[in-house]
Parts: C-alpha cells; sequence; structure tokens
C-alpha cells in the first residue's frame, strides 16, 4: 500500500488507485477504473497505443502474472512504478 496522508478526495481517489495497482490483483483494480477508462502514456510512447479499460486490464494481468511485488515511491514531480521479481 502506498503510505501518504489521503485527506482530500483527490488523494483518497490517487491513493485508492496506487493501492489497486500495488495488490497485484485485478479484483482490486477493475472496479477503480471507470466503464470508459482510456489509459494513455503521457508524455507519448512510440509503439503505447491509447488503451481501453478492457486492453489495459489485459496488460496488467500479463505484468501481474510475472512479478510478484511492485514498489510505488511517490515523487515530487510524479509517481515511479518499480516492477520487481
Amino acid at each position: 500500500m502506498a503510505s501518504f496522508e489521503a485527506n482530500t478526495p483527490q488523494l483518497k481517489a490517487a491513493k485508492r488507485l496506487i493501492d489497486a495497482y500495488v495488490s497485484l490483483d485485478l479484483n482490486n483494480l477493475e472496479p477503480v477504473l471507470s466503464k470508459d477508462y482510456k489509459y494513455e502514456a503521457l508524455p507519448e510512447v512510440p509503439g503505447v497505443p491509447i488503451q481501453t479499460k478492457e486492453a489495459h486490464l489485459q496488460m496488467w494481468k500479463e505484468v501481474y502474472s510475472v512479478v510478484s511485488k511492485l514498489d510505488v515511491r511517490i515523487r515530487q514531480r510524479g509517481t515511479a512504478f518499480t516492477l520487481a521479481d
């Protein structure tokens, strides 16, 4: 779980989302994403298209199948995900 003080609605939503990813369980992630969710890598990454919710969940299903731990560190200018096996 991410450890930061979630004392605003925006931070509570961000914490819930981060905790869902870090749980390595699609059953926790799927309900957090809206039905019309779209994932877009910014800045744009060549070869990484905008993903629908279903495509995004499928990608994470593949990632979760080979990862046993996901560390999240909050940085001053963004969030860094580190995959670990």
